[in-house]
């Protein structure tokens, strides 16, 4: 895909014009309703896009993956804003919130991990009561069913750029679970007179953090995002994990609950019979190893889960090794957060092991642990095997030279991991650098 949008940068320059998109009018119209000051543009290109929002005071970043592009977008159209230089599939490179995201077209060039992931963020990245725009193209569309077959709605239109094809059944099915509010059918034009058929989408990210007897109405009644503030009781977090059991809810936060092992086993419990949750968030806890091989238990069965985060809880060796021993089967987990635990070197093997069979996670933070070099060694030795994790977090451990040098054969090995963390490790300065080169390959 890199190589595809520089050439056509390359190529054909400022192949879109100057005047920005029919959606990105439309999208400052929301932003500006709902007192946006902030937008992120995912795929920017040259900067088009970008004049709507700025023309009315909001501030705007962007992420583009054609390095030509950029240069366009300072160059031709003088735009100073910020512009990471990388692939959307490497989303978030920062953690800051949003107003607004606006997405135009980019999303239905990926296949289906790609466009939930890159949904995924985006709703990350959007602060509470913000929106996102995205814009698809319709199956109405005339190039529809051209071009050699990848699935079903999704054809290679030309060499090197899929396109997957979207009816309202499908943004349902993929925008749903992120607050969607409206989808709208619009045609936005094409060159030369033409128009093709898109659809609108917007979501809203829900502002309302509840309390404990809130949570479990919000979950009886399938609320997509459920947010839980405060310390809660035993028989508060029973409650939520017994409305969870059955809930169709999406995505679940609790996080600085002060929620213990027995809380987490009751939540790990209610993901053995809940088959809609896909987030959940569970990071400052007092969730230890009981609770930690309790959600191992349940990855074995869960099929639905895309995300756990245990960051900052206590969780050791025991419950490491048994999420470890669940990601070998595993294929729905996405991101696991087991970051600031207390995780040794059992625990750190275990995950490592089960790196060189899963082939779903892309994002695992095991940073603030005490893995040593023999934990470093195992997961080192499974990033040469491991076609799928882009993102991985091991800085402020105990891994010494030969860990290091592990896990800097294992990047080197690798194709697809694009950022490595190892700051605050005890391993040689020059082994630091030799990991940061491994990484610095053409994509």
């Amino acid at each position: 895909m890199t190589e595809f949008w520089e050439s056509a940068f390359n190529k054909k320059q400022l192949m879109w014009g100057l005047a920005p998109t029919t959606s990105a009018s439309a999208a400052r119209d929301i932003f500006n309703h709902s007192g946006a000051k902030s937008v992120l543009i995912p795929g920017i290109g040259y900067g088009r896009n970008a004049r709507p929002f700025l023309e009315r005071g909001m501030s705007v970043a962007g992420i583009e993956i054609s390095e030509t592009a950029i240069e366009l977008a300072r160059s031709r159209l003088g735009l100073e804003i910020p512009i990471v230089h990388g692939s959307v599939a490497d989303m978030p490179f920062d953690r800051r919130k949003y107003d607004g995201v606006f997405c135009h077209g980019l999303v239905y060039l990926l296949d289906a991990r790609g466009r939930r992931k890159l949904i995924r963020d985006c709703y990350r990245q959007l602060a509470p009561g913000g929106h996102m725009v995205f814009t698809v193209i319709s199956k109405k569309a005339p190039m529809y069913g051209q071009g050699p077959r990848l699935g079903d709605d999704w054809y290679e239109r030309l060499p090197g750029l899929p396109m997957y094809f979207y009816d309202a059944e499908s943004v349902k099915r993929e925008f749903g679970p992120y607050g969607l509010v409206e989808l709208s059918e619009f045609d936005e034009p094409a060159g030369d007179g033409a128009t093709l058929p898109f659809i609108k989408v917007v979501c809203r990210r829900d502002a309302v953090t509840v309390s404990a007897a809130e949570a479990v109405d919000r979950l009886h009644a399938g609320q997509v995002e459920v947010t839980v503030a405060g310390a809660l009781q035993q028989s508060e977090v029973a409650a939520i994990a017994g409305a969870l059991e059955t809930s169709t809810t999406s995505i679940l936060t609790m996080g600085g609950c002060q929620i213990t092992d027995m809380g987490g086993v009751a939540i790990a419990n209610a993901l053995l019979t809940n088959s809609a949750l896909r987030e959940l968030w569970l990071f400052n806890n007092e969730i230890n190893d009981a609770g930690g091989k309790a959600f191992g238990d349940a990855l074995r069965s869960n099929a639905s889960l895309t995300t756990l985060c245990l960051n900052e809880n206590r969780v050791g060796d025991v419950g490491a090794a048994a999420i470890g021993e669940a990601l070998r089967s595993s294929q729905s987990l996405v991101e696991l957060g087991l970051g600031r635990n207390q995780i040794g070197d059992i625990g750190g093997a275990a995950i490592g092991g089960a790196l060189a069979f899963n082939s779903s996670v892309i994002a695992l933070s095991l940073n603030h642990n005490h893995i040593g070099d023999a934990g470093a060694a195992s997961i080192g030795g499974a990033l040469r095997n491991n076609a799928s994790l882009r993102i991985l977090r091991l800085s402020h451990n105990e891994i010494g030279d030969s860990g290091a040098e592990a896990v800097r054969a294992g990047v080197a090995h690798n194709s697809v991991l694009r950022t490595v963390s190892f700051e605050e490790n005890p391993a040689s300065a020059s082994l630091h650098q030799e990991i940061k080169t491994a990484l610095e390959r053409d994509p």
